[in-house]
This record gives structure tokens, C-alpha cells and sequence, in this order.
């Protein structure tokens, strides 16, 4: 069976089990089983198998591992950009008037939690923005 060729081997499934001049031993007629146990999976379609969009799936979630990186580095230097901007209001505040900008600052103090929910309401609505529009992108 070993000095066989796969065009003998396949003429010896096809039909006529003896080639001339072989006698097939035990283990041969084992083996030719297992030719034949093997040709006829080979013809079978798969069973199961990837998806159609399996790279446009992987592509997407791929895409939106980089989209979400991106976001939180927009939201990160709009957090920066918003207390920079503060921060400079403050010191051209205190460059024109001292007392004004110590007013600013302990009334600022003062409401600091309503401070802080306005930045936390600001960074919300730049989110959900933003969410709203990539639903839209998605649905067309």
C-alpha cells in the first residue's frame, strides 16, 4: 500500500479493489478503509465554519477598540482643555483685579460640587453626542 500512488489508491476506491499483480494483506485492507473513510469527508462540504462577515466583524470590533482609545483621549484633554481654561481665567482675573480673582476663587470654592457636575454634565453631553452620532453612522 506504501509504494501505492494516490491515483492507484483512488482507482482502488473507485471500484475494482484488486489492482493486478496485488494481493491486498490485512492491514492493507485496514489502511484502503481508511482511504475511503478519509475521500469521502473530503467531499463533504463543512459542517461549520466562519461566518460570511467574519473579517468585517473583526475588522469592526478591532475599529472599535481604536475609536474607544480615541474617545477617552478626546475626554481626557477636554477635561484638561476645561481646567487649563479655568485656571487662565483665573490668573488674567488676578493680573486685572486681585480682589476680584479671591472672590472668584472662594465663591468657586464655595459651589465646587456644582463646579464639578458642571464639568461632569459638560464631559455627558460631549458623550453622549457622540454616542448618538456613531448609532446614527451605524444604522445607515
Amino acid at each position: 500500500m506504501k509504494e501505492l500512488n494516490d491515483e492507484e489508491i483512488q482507482r482502488l476506491l473507485e471500484g475494482d479493489l484488486n489492482l493486478p499483480g496485488h494481493s491486498l494483506s490485512a492491514d492493507e485492507q485496514t489502511n484502503l478503509g481508511q482511504y475511503q473513510l478519509l475521500f469521502e469527508k473530503l467531499k463533504e462540504e463543512p459542517k461549520e465554519g466562519l461566518p460570511y462577515n467574519f473579517a468585517s466583524k473583526v475588522k469592526a470590533r478591532l475599529q472599535a477598540q481604536i475609536n474607544r482609545k480615541k474617545d477617552i483621549r478626546f475626554y481626557l484633554v477636554s477635561l484638561v482643555v476645561l481646567a487649563t481654561g479655568f485656571a487662565a481665567f483665573y490668573e488674567l482675573l488676578a493680573f486685572v483685579n486681585t480682589n476680584a480673582s479671591n472672590q472668584l476663587f472662594a465663591v468657586a470654592f464655595k459651589f465646587k460640587w456644582i463646579v464639578i457636575l458642571g464639568a461632569i454634565l459638560f464631559l455627558g453631553i460631549l458623550f453622549g453626542d457622540q454616542k448618538l452620532v456613531k448609532e446614527k453612522i451605524i444604522k445607515n
